[in-house]
């Protein structure tokens, strides 16, 4: 018997192949409940992730609007007590504004 029969024969008794569709059933339904359970992981921590970016944008646009709100209360204020420095303040910086914008 040659080296190629040896490997290529099933080993056990001699009713070798249904013990080996077993094997190849269990191996199978084995590697399906894997791929199934990281499938679902991976599900897990994309919704998770959605869930924190969710969050961290609303935080986001909570402090943005934040900004917003005292930035005008800012600037209403400086108009009630300084107008004149104010307003050359607003063509200055669109003066500049414009200048870039053209570059």
């Amino acid at each position: 018997m040659t080296n190629t029969e040896r490997s290529t024969r099933p080993s056990g008794s001699s009713g070798g192949a249904p013990a080996t569709d077993a094997r190849k059933d269990d191996l199978a339904s084995k590697g399906a409940e894997v791929f199934r359970e990281a499938k679902a992981n991976v599900e897990s921590m994309i919704s998770d992730a959605g869930d924190y970016a969710g969050k961290k944008g609303k935080e986001a646009m909570d402090n943005v609007r934040g900004v917003g709100d005292t930035f005008a209360v800012a600037v209403e204020r400086s108009i009630k007590t300084r107008p004149y420095t104010t307003l050359a303040l607003a063509l200055a910086a669109g003066f500049l504004f414009g200048a870039t914008w053209r570059r």
